[in-house]
């Protein structure tokens, strides 16, 4: 039974870190440069002709065995199953794959699409040139009997979730949701496990990213995917204080010269630390500012931290570590926290803006308008605790 299992294999899209204006079509593939260094070790000398889905397609050959191997596995036992998994996977600037994870499945059997995720994970690949990231989408398609027509795929949509249940260079997971079509919500996972908020919007001149993830490489995860899926350039960022879980992954927009801006407040604390490039946003003083870029920045005074700013955009505000998730149970980390104007600040941000659609910094999005309440309830909750115990 094992020799008749057939595995059909096709590359359906490879995504690659490369901004492209708006409006120009992208090459064919064989007509690109190859983005892959000549690696003998591995038998890719990168000729001319040789078009990148090949030099991918040569690799995945190599190792289509272990994927047979998991089908292989369960055909004994379910001498029916058949399917067509699609795994997405992060080559690295070292050529390793860092994240692979299942992005579309008909098998319907948690065992051959977890080992075919995992086997994927261990593969490796020549280098990327200039030490960017590959992003691959790459359907298997396995029966039980040769002659499985080689059907081609339709583009595959924007996930809800990109990169669901991976670690990046063990830092975490990163996850795009589609909040609408020109506005997403990137959540990145720390090491320790704690999810963090953050917003992509698309503007008349580009990308915008508001806060980074946790981590350098996760925030370029998800420049690379704001490449691949609207090949438009990043035009600018914006942190809204100065916490990691808002500026962790600097450094991935200061090595593509993304200019990065902030609160003055943010910005002097950044430079106290040593890190530079960040130019201000608008003052303190000055409370708020509308940018050309489709958004007012508000300063509402001190809360969650002293710097901390939210962001409007039509429809949707933006709250950071201000606002808590209607998920909270409590306020999380007060380490910089201003407990007794808090409340105010957050009576500001609900007076000024009333859309029902709200991003707090941490947990799910609020599309009930609730999550000022919620927070207040929580600051109330904090305050009589604090006076309990003198």
């Amino acid at each position: 039974m094992f020799a008749s299992a057939l595995v059909q294999s096709m590359l359906a899209s490879a995504v690659l870190a490369w901004g492209i204006p708006a409006g120009v079509s992208s090459p064919a593939d064989d007509a690109l440069p190859s983005i892959f260094e000549p690696d003998p070790s591995l038998g890719v000398h990168v000729q001319p002709g040789v078009s990148n889905k090949e030099i991918i397609r040569r690799i995945i050959r190599r190792h289509i065995d272990e994927v047979k191997s998991c089908y292989e596995e369960e055909l004994s036992r379910l001498p029916n199953l058949g399917g067509r998994i699609m795994v997405q996977f992060t080559i690295a600037a070292s050529g390793q794959v860092i994240a692979s994870v299942l992005q579309q499945s008909t098998m319907k059997n948690a065992h051959v699409e977890t080992c075919a995720v995992e086997a994927v994970r261990r593969w490796q690949f020549p280098k990327p040139r200039g030490g960017g990231i590959v992003i691959v989408s790459y359907p298997f398609v396995l029966t039980p009997a040769p002659g499985a027509p080689d059907v081609e795929l339709p583009e595959v949509a924007p996930a809800m979730k990109i990169f669901p249940g991976t670690n990046l260079a063990g830092a975490g997971e990163v996850e795009i949701e589609t909040i609408t079509p020109t506005l997403y919500v990137h959540r990145s996972t720390s090491a320790d496990k704690i999810p963090s908020n953050g917003l992509i919007a698309v503007a008349a001149g580009g990308l915008l990213l508001v806060d980074t993830a946790w981590t350098e490489a996760q925030t370029e995860a998800v420049l690379a995917w704001g490449d691949g899926y609207f090949r438009r350039p990043w035009i600018g960022a914006v942190i809204t204080h100065d916490h990691a879980d808002r500026a962790g992954g600097l450094a991935a927009l200061e090595r593509r010269h993304i200019p990065v801006s902030a609160l003055d407040l943010t910005v002097a604390k950044l430079a106290a630390r040593g890190v530079r490039g960040v130019t201000p946003l608008f003052a303190a003083r000055d409370g708020a500012v509308k940018d050309a870029r489709g958004f007012e920045a508000f300063y509402p005074g001190p809360g969650h931290a002293s710097d901390n700013i939210v962001l409007h955009f039509p429809g949707l505000t933006y709250g950071g570590c201000l606002v808590k998730s209607l998920a909270a149970t409590d306020l999380g980390f007060t380490g910089d926290a201003d407990l007794a104007a808090w409340p105010a600040a957050i009576r500001s941000v609900s007076a000024r803006y009333s859309d029902t659609t709200i991003v707090p910094g941490h947990g799910p999005v609020d599309r009930s308008g609730e999550a000022f309440a919620h927070t207040l309830q929580l600051l109330g909750a904090a305050q009589r605790a604090h006076a309990a115990k003198k």
